[in-house]
């Protein structure tokens, strides 16, 4: 079952260009999940109990337009079906008049917090949602490393990045990513497409570093990857740009 609520992008949301900042859209997507499973008895709190948390291992995101300060919008989430150990789930942000401004698609897992280890998916809960057993796995673009970054920036994971699963949110590697291009770039162009693979957890204190690998063909992308310092990949993500 779909799942809206109204929403006005603040200032806050949004960058000096006045567009919606990722990791504020992912936060907003967040929030109208967390919204939904609640009243379901799926939240965190609800799961805390249980000694489980949502995790999320991909997602691909289609932009039309950011919205800006002011804008009013819809945000929508929905259960979109099940297998074993993954959880799939769509968002969308939209006009009042219902055209769409940014379209999600995301796989999940329950991770057990204490022995941090995957646990199957909960049939019943499933069931209860009305979510269906999909007997086909959904397709995500494979995403591997680049061979190699030419542009590496430190960073460490400080507290409040972390989320209720005691490892940094998803949200902020959006911002190390961002973080890796040049400030005339980000007034040039918008992000169209996104695609991101969370591959290992970043917890508190860890230090990583951030890739990335700009090439201008036809298109702009940006190659991201999310790396500890004795190399291992955490996380890596594409992001397509288009010239405002």
């Amino acid at each position: 079952m779909k799942y809206t609520e109204n929403y006005q992008i603040e200032f806050k949301d949004c960058d000096e260009n006045r567009r919606l900042k990722l990791p504020a859209l992912v936060e907003l997507m967040m929030q109208v999940s967390e919204h939904q499973l609640s009243q379901g008895g799926a939240g965190t709190d609800d799961l805390i109990k249980r000694g489980l948390g949502w995790v999320v291992t991909q997602y691909h995101f289609e932009i039309n337009d950011l919205p800006k300060p002011g804008n009013q919008v819809i945000l929508s989430t929905e259960a979109s079906g099940y297998n074993r150990f993954f959880e799939y789930r769509d968002f969308g942000i939209s006009t009042e008049a219902g055209e769409p401004l940014v379209t999600v698609k995301s796989q999940w897992v329950m991770l057990d917090l204490k022995k941090r280890h995957l646990v199957p998916a909960d049939a019943e809960m499933m069931e209860n949602w009305g979510v269906p057993l999909l007997k086909k796995m959904p397709r995500f673009p494979r995403l591997r490393a680049q061979a190699d970054y030419p542009k590496i920036r430190p960073y460490r994971a400080r507290y409040d990045d972390l989320d209720t699963n005691h490892h940094v949110t998803n949200s902020h590697y959006f911002s190390w990513f961002i973080d890796m291009l040049d400030r005339d770039f980000l007034s040039e162009n918008m992000v169209t497409t996104i695609d991101i693979k969370f591959d290992q957890e970043v917890h508190y204190g860890e230090s990583i570093n951030s890739c990335m690998k700009l090439v201008e063909d036809d298109n702009v992308t940006t190659y991201h990857a999310i790396e500890a310092e004795d190399g291992t990949v955490k996380a890596v993500c594409e992001l397509k740009w288009r010239k405002l």
